[in-house]
Formats: C-alpha cells, sequence, structure tokens
C-alpha cells in the first residue's frame, strides 16, 4: 500500500471512529447517570456529586470534539489531509472517559461492601462490551486501553483482596477482558479489509474513467486531423489493450468468492460447459461432485456467524487441496454448497476422491455441537458421471449430482454417494 493509500485509509478508520461517537456517548451518559445517582442515593457522599460534574466534564469535551471534527470534514470537501491532531484528540477523550470509570470503580470497591459494589463491576463491563462494537472494528489498541485502564486496576484490587466473592469478581473481569481480545482483533481485520477494498474499487473505478477520457480525446483528434490517423491509431491500441488487462483483473475478482477465496458459481458455470464441450469432443468421461455442510445452519445458530464464516473457509480449502489436476475445480455452489469438476475421471475415482474430501474435511476437528451426526464438522456428498453425448444436457449430470446429495442425507449424512446407487 503506497503512502498516500495508508493515509487515506488511517483517515477513513478515524472518520469510523468518530461516526460512533454519538452512540457511546449516549450510552456513557445513561450508565453515569445510573451509577452516580445510584451510590449518591446510597450513601449521600460528595464524592459521587463530584464525579458525575467531571464525568459531564468528559462527556461534553468528547461532545465538542465530535461536533468541531463533523465541521473540519465537511470543510475539507472529500481532500486527503493530515489527521494525526484528531487522531491524537480522539485517544485524549478515551483515556479521558476511561480513567472516570476506574475512579469510581476503585473508589466504590474501597468504601462499600460487595453486595452494595456489585452494581458498578456491572456498570464497568457494560461500558467495556459497548466499546467493542464503538471501537474495536477501528482501532483494537483503544479499545485495549480504555479496557485496560477500566477494568485490570479494579481486578487486581479484587484479585489481592482475598476475599471471595471479590476474587471471583476480579477474575470474572480478568477474564471478560483477556476473551475479548480474541475477538476484537477479527472484528478489526474484516473492518479495514472492508475499507480497503473499498479504497481498491476506488482507484480502479478512477483508472477506468481516466481510459474513458482518453478515449473520448483520441476520438476527437481523429475527427480534426486525419493526417495524424496512423499515430492516434497506435495511442488506440496502447488504450484499448490496458482497458482490456483492467477488464481482466476486473473479471477475475468477479470470479472469486469473497469469503472462501475460490471461484464462485458464476466461474463453475462457466468452467462446467467448458469442461463438457471438451468430453463431447473427445468423449472422455466427466464426473462432478455435488457436496453441503451438515446441519450448517444449526452451527450459525450455536456458534454464530462469524465462526460459521471461518467453517466456511476452512471446509473449502480442505476441498481444494484436493483438486490438483489440470481442469479439475472446486467452487462454491450456493451457501454451504460447494462443486467439484473432475474431467477424465470414472465414477471409482471420483467416488474414492470425493471420501478422501469428506475425510479431509472431518479431520480438520471444528467442533460441531449441533450436529445430529457427529461432534465435528462434516459434509455429505453426491457424485455423477458421464460421457457427454449430443442428447444429453450438462444439467442432466447436475441433477444427478444434487439427487446423489440429497440421497446421502436421507440417509444419515457424513457419507459419499453415487448416482445410481441404491
Amino acid at each position: 500500500m503506497s503512502p498516500l493509500d495508508a493515509r487515506y485509509l488511517r483517515r477513513k478508520l478515524l472518520e469510523a471512529q468518530h461516526e460512533q461517537t454519538p452512540v457511546a456517548l449516549g450510552g456513557g451518559v445513561f450508565v453515569s447517570a445510573c451509577a452516580g445517582g445510584y451510590y449518591w442515593w446510597l450513601t449521600q457522599q460528595a464524592f459521587y456529586l463530584y464525579w458525575l460534574l467531571i464525568a459531564a466534564l468528559v462527556i461534553l469535551l468528547r461532545l465538542s470534539l465530535y461536533l468541531c471534527f463533523a465541521a473540519w470534514r465537511r470543510s475539507q470537501n472529500g481532500k486527503a489531509v493530515e489527521s494525526a491532531n484528531w487522531r491524537r484528540l480522539h485517544f485524549a477523550g478515551f483515556v479521558a472517559a476511561a480513567l472516570t470509570w476506574a475512579t469510581i470503580g476503585l473508589y466504590v470497591d474501597y468504601s462499600l461492601p460487595f453486595a452494595q459494589a456489585a452494581f458498578i463491576y456491572v456498570c464497568l463491563a457494560g461500558m467495556v462490551a459497548g466499546s467493542v462494537v464503538s471501537t474495536a472494528s477501528v482501532s483494537p489498541q483503544m479499545f485495549l486501553i480504555f479496557s485496560g485502564i477500566t477494568l485490570l486496576p479494579l481486578s487486581l484490587v479484587l484479585l489481592i483482596s482475598l476475599e471471595p466473592q471479590k476474587m471471583a469478581m476480579g477474575l470474572v473481569c480478568m477474564g471478560f477482558f483477556v476473551f475479548s481480545m480474541r475477538s476484537i482483533y477479527r472484528i478489526a481485520d474484516i473492518f479495514q479489509g472492508f475499507v480497503a477494498s473499498g479504497l481498491v474499487n476506488e482507484q480502479l473505478l478512477h483508472e477506468l474513467r481516466q481510459e474513458q477520457r482518453q478515449v473520448l480525446k483520441l476520438n476527437e483528434q481523429l475527427r480534426e486531423d486525419i493526417a495524424i490517423r496512423t499515430q492516434t491509431e497506435l495511442q488506440l491500441r496502447a488504450q484499448k489493450q490496458r482497458a482490456e488487462s483492467l477488464a481482466e483483473k476486473l473479471y477475475e475478482l468477479s470470479s472469486i468468492d469473497g469469503l472462501t477465496e475460490i471461484p464462485n458459481r458464476r466461474y463453475f458455470d462457466e468452467h462446467f460447459a467448458e469442461e463438457w464441450s471438451r468430453a463431447l469432443r473427445v468423449q472422455s468421461v466427466l464426473s462432478l461432485i455435488i457436496c453441503d455442510i451438515d446441519y450448517f445452519k444449526d452451527f450459525n445458530d450455536h456458534y454464530g456467524h462469524l465462526m460459521g464464516d471461518d467453517c466456511l473457509k476452512a471446509v473449502a480449502s480442505a476441498l481444494d487441496l484436493h483438486a490438483r489436476r489440470a481442469g479439475d475445480a472446486v467452487a462454491r455452489f450456493g451457501g454451504e454448497e460447494f462443486a467439484v469438476i473432475l474431467p477424465g475421471i470414472g465414477l471409482p475415482e471420483a467416488c474414492q476422491l470425493a471420501d478422501q474430501m469428506r475425510e479431509a474435511v472431518l479431520a480438520l476437528g471444528i467442533m460441531h455441537a449441533a450436529s445430529k451426526v457427529s461432534e465435528r464438522v462434516t459434509i455429505s456428498m453426491g457424485v455423477a458421471c458421464t460421457i457427454p453425448s449430443k442428447e444429453a444436457l450438462p444439467e442432466m449430470l447436475l441433477r444427478h449430482a444434487d439427487e446423489a446429495l440429497y440421497r446421502a442425507k436421507r440417509r444419515g449424512r457424513n457419507q459419499v454417494v453415487s448416482a445410481g446407487a441404491d
């Protein structure tokens, strides 16, 4: 990534951070009022009034920073200017908010018994959980700093108190901090990848528009001066080659599934038609495998869609490793279904390869507690084979493989069934 692109990405991430500010401040106002009001009503200590004033001041300063940043963005009219100072101010606001919450957490823990202090632990955990959505997606470091300042000092104090209830709460807080770290970098990678892909698309669109302007300019030159026709034609040829190169790149991108990074349904349809035509010309055998992840909807419901995406990518990679010959192709057929094109392979060999793929997926060891067939993720596979003829259609082979897949499901899943098997 060029320095200009990196600068653009930093600015987009900063803008995303500030766009989350109203939601974060709204939650901060609500939780601050609940925590400060509850403990003031309970103890009548002046500390909580002072704390509420400081918390309100921090929220107002962060709100002012948000409004100023929004006005600054409008004044730039989309120009990619340096935004380091805004990042520092935004960071300072997060640190100030974290210190505010750490202060009341420690004070309540030292001044009140556990039963009364438990409410502040819930408030702090809620603030940290909310910052996962508003902060972790664009800046894992800022989330770690906020949650570290908010939770870690209190967790350590609870752990060294030697009181069973407080030690248990300290372990819960520490565990919440540690386990949240596992997901924030995944969230940040997905979000930053989305922003970066948007940048690539903008660059391609900009190049295509440049090409369009250049072609129009060359056409105008042709109409104005026939004498330079030869030179202009050479320029047009060069521009055309470059446009074709860009078009090929765009075609490659459109033929790859964005999640699993293997060919998509569009590529499958085109490649399947090509292999069918080739097998028809030389009268060679053509095999097709259709497979489906068993109880994948239950997997998504049980583990969530992020884990479901990881499962799809792992299964796609395992299948793709077994398609090694020229002409072999593994494609995402749709949802949790995959298709494998095997030119020049008969039915016994195709079934053997399908069983190897099934074993490879099982060997991934991906846990599937919601499955009704195995404690690990499994796949069901239907295999069909034919020698194409002029009377037959490609859809017939596809239908036979699909019917074999459904027979595999009816028989209990996690197995390979060939077309025509009883």
